[in-house]
């Protein structure tokens, strides 16, 4: 397994379609560009069944916004939640999208360094614990994806909270 510590290498081999592992806000996560073969690769790497859907990392509002047709009477909620620990589930014309806007300045610097939403989940194999370090993700990942961008993890110790956007409720 290939692994860099260059955020500019890794935000490559994402737009080169490839699957790695990155820090996020507090867990580990794999993922890649928001295509079905990474989608695939990702479902296989994890054992986890396709129709289970996976989170869309955005580094921007304008960025979410340019992706997907979302009515505008969802923009300030998305404002208001952008730059936060909180995962939205937003209605947009082509499907019900999770997506979050983090506010860790490592995990952005990298989103904005790949300029495309990634699709995005936990590192960790379907029903099981996430791995806490890169050779946890080698024992686990090795030979199932490309590669790991090795920095820092941030400070949050729970996973995101989710939030519907349509009913406006928290449902974790």
């Amino acid at each position: 397994m290939n692994i860099t510590k260059e955020a500019n290498i890794a935000a490559k081999w994402i737009l080169d379609k490839k699957v790695i592992a990155y820090p996020t806000e507090g867990v580990w996560g794999i993922g890649g560009l928001n295509i079905p073969e990474i989608i695939n690769a990702i479902s296989l790497a994890k054992n986890r069944g396709e129709e289970k859907k996976y989170i869309l990392l955005f580094h921007s509002f304008q960025q979410l916004i340019d992706q997907f047709q979302i009515e505008e009477m969802y923009h300030p909620l998305i404002k208001k939640n952008q730059n936060t620990f909180t995962t939205m589930l937003i209605p947009s014309k082509q499907n019900k999208i999770a997506a979050r806007i983090p506010g860790d300045k490592n995990l952005l610097h990298f989103l904005k360094l790949v300029n495309k939403p990634i699709l995005s989940t936990s590192a960790n194999l379907s029903g099981e614990i996430t791995c806490r370090n890169i050779q946890e993700i080698k024992t686990i990942f090795g030979g199932k994806i490309f590669g790991a961008y090795d920095a820092p993890l941030g400070d949050e110790k729970k996973p995101s909270r989710i939030l519907d956007l349509v009913n406006n409720e928290y449902i974790r």
